[in-house]
């Protein structure tokens, strides 16, 4: 109930006794689609991104609609296992004009593997825009 409760919309009052609102996402943004194969990112301010892991590193697509241009991105993780943050180096970095769609190599150590990675953040030009959604494995048939 409590992260119900976090996620309400920041303009309704939530107590633990009560039920969130129906919609946890501010007006006019959407929330991330659940991908299986991607960890994806959006914000209301208009950047959507998805950061898709294969054996070696990861490819990077970000969506820039902020009406202004996003500085160099950056990507790091936290190891579930100790929670230590652990940089990873997107190629060739560049800033992102508005209205542009940009994708990035991204290179990454072999720790964390991929099933030890407690979160992955986005990052602009240093500075923290938060975290990705982490990949939902499809519904296996019952």
């Amino acid at each position: 109930m409590v992260l119900g409760c976090l996620l309400a919309s920041a303009a309704s009052a939530c107590t633990p006794d009560d039920p969130p609102e129906a919609t946890s996402v501010p007006p006019g943004s959407s929330a991330p689609a659940p991908r299986s194969d991607a960890y994806v990112y959006a914000d209301p301010a208009g950047i959507t991104a998805e950061l898709t892991l294969d054996t070696s590193g990861a490819t990077l697509t970000i969506e820039n609609a902020t009406g202004r241009a996003l500085a160099r991105p950056g990507v790091y993780v936290l190891d579930a296992r100790d929670g230590r943050r652990v940089a990873w180096t997107v190629v060739a970095a560049a800033p992102i004009p508005d209205g542009a769609t940009a994708e990035f190599a991204v290179e990454r150590p072999a720790s964390p593997e991929d099933k030890h990675i407690g979160l992955a953040a986005l990052l602009f030009g240093g500075e923290d825009h938060g975290a990705f959604v982490p990949p939902h494995p499809a519904q296996e048939a019952a």
